[in-house]
């Protein structure tokens, strides 16, 4: 226990002591070398997220975001997972949706996004379809990879002992799978994040995105990298979050 408590201490050690090193190379290079118009300092960009978090604009701003991302992130999950498990347990699913789950998984989700716009034009749902489109195709094939990863001599036993459909699926399938659908969920919401963001640059400017492009255009370096940030230490929070409810859910497993 000691052992495995000083390796992750370390491990996060190296992390803190890569990310100061990062900081220090980024400043240095920024009043050395750097156009202050494009590389602001750190403490500038600090500076810049402060006053961020104190305007209630920025919150405003967010909560305008998180609507759309929240609404086709739970879509996502609520149709991916289902689909997920149904796919990893049947060769005729997987043989019927795999051509078109590949064409979508192969080509840039951004160049959907046209296509989003004449559907439904510019408002919540199209902006949340963006959000669902990036992320539905990780988690449906994340997922079927945690079904197919199941022992197959666990549904022998099952057949052995008479098992129901039903009960295959709540006794074999579904607890099998946890650690699949735990990474799904996961991906899913990194790539949810991403379409947050790029739905809000390419289909229509409002929220945190109608701030990066303000910052953008008025050249104001500091309050665009101030936001890019909240962005990073939004994505890191969920995906935390999401990390300490996967160790919670894994724990029969002994993960």
């Amino acid at each position: 226990m000691r052992l495995t408590t000083a390796i992750i201490d370390k491990r996060y050690l190296v992390g803190f002591a890569s990310l100061g090193a990062g900081l220090v190379l980024w400043d240095v290079y920024a009043r050395t070398l750097g156009d202050p118009v494009f590389i602001p300092t750190i403490p500038d960009i600090a500076g810049a997220f402060v006053d961020l978090v104190g305007d209630q604009e920025f919150w405003s701003s967010y909560a305008t975001t998180l609507e759309p991302f929240l609404i086709g992130w739970l879509t996502a999950l609520v149709v991916g997972i289902p689909f997920g498990l149904l796919m990893g347990r049947s060769r005729v699913v997987t043989g019927l949706t795999m051509p078109e789950l590949s064409f979508v998984s192969a080509l840039p989700i951004s160049t959907i996004v046209p296509v989003v716009v004449i559907l439904f034009g510019i408002d919540l749902v199209a902006r949340s379809t963006v959000v669902f489109l990036f992320a539905i195709v990780e988690i449906v094939f994340t997922t079927a990879s945690g079904v197919r990863y199941i022992d197959k001599d666990l549904y022998d036993m099952g057949d052995t002992f008479g098992l129901s459909r039903l009960k295959r699926f709540t006794r074999i399938t579904l607890p099998g799978a946890t650690a699949g659908i735990a990474a799904a969920i996961r991906v899913g919401t990194g790539r949810a994040v991403v379409g947050m963001v790029v739905m809000e640059l390419l289909l229509v400017s409002v929220g945190v995105g109608r701030l990066i492009s303000r910052y953008k255009d008025a050249f104001e370096a500091s309050r665009l990298y101030a936001v890019v940030l909240s962005l990073a230490i939004f994505a890191l929070a969920v995906q935390a979050i999401l990390r300490s409810l996967e160790r919670r859910a894994l724990k029969w497993r002994g993960a």
